[in-house]
């Protein structure tokens, strides 16, 4: 007898990561779904910059070329360190508003799963700031995984 085929498959799960305490627990829960599947993980940062930025001398400055030049080599490690557990992965940044650019992403690289962390935020704080994670799971091509950071209880 033939073994059925899953009618979902998970090969490519999007990691987006800010480097905050929550994306990392976001990219832990990810890094055991992908040994599970195994699944090759994307990680990814969105760089939100200003259109132009002065320093206080009034010298024009590239903050994009700037913030990449930080953002690289933690994509790096993190790539690293999901290899040495025997992970498929891959780090990518890109720039534009976060939501945006992670729902892009996930057209583009045929996402299967966006595993992502979530602030918490209420309240004032959520009105003014916004939802990353609620606007993707609202406009994501794939379903979305959001994990709360560990520790901090809903709201704060």
């Amino acid at each position: 007898m033939q073994t059925p085929k899953p009618e979902f498959m998970i090969a490519t799960i999007l990691v987006p990561i800010d480097f905050s305490d929550g994306s990392r627990g976001a990219l832990r829960y990810a890094t055991s779904l992908a040994q599970t599947f195994r699944a090759k993980v994307i990680i990814f940062h969105a760089i939100e910059t200003l259109s132009y930025g002065m320093t206080e001398s009034l010298q024009w400055t590239d903050l994009y070329a700037n913030i990449k030049t930080i953002v690289d080599p933690l994509l790096e490690n993190a790539v690293r360190d999901l290899r040495d557990v025997g992970v498929d992965a891959i780090g990518a940044s890109s720039r534009g508003a976060a939501d945006d650019e992670i729902v892009k992403r996930a057209k583009e690289e045929g996402a299967d799963l966006i595993v992502m962390g979530t602030h918490g935020r209420r309240g004032l704080r959520r009105l003014f700031m916004g939802s990353v994670a609620e606007r993707v799971v609202r406009l994501a091509p794939c379903p979305v995984l959001t994990v709360g950071e560990p520790g901090v209880p809903s709201g704060e």
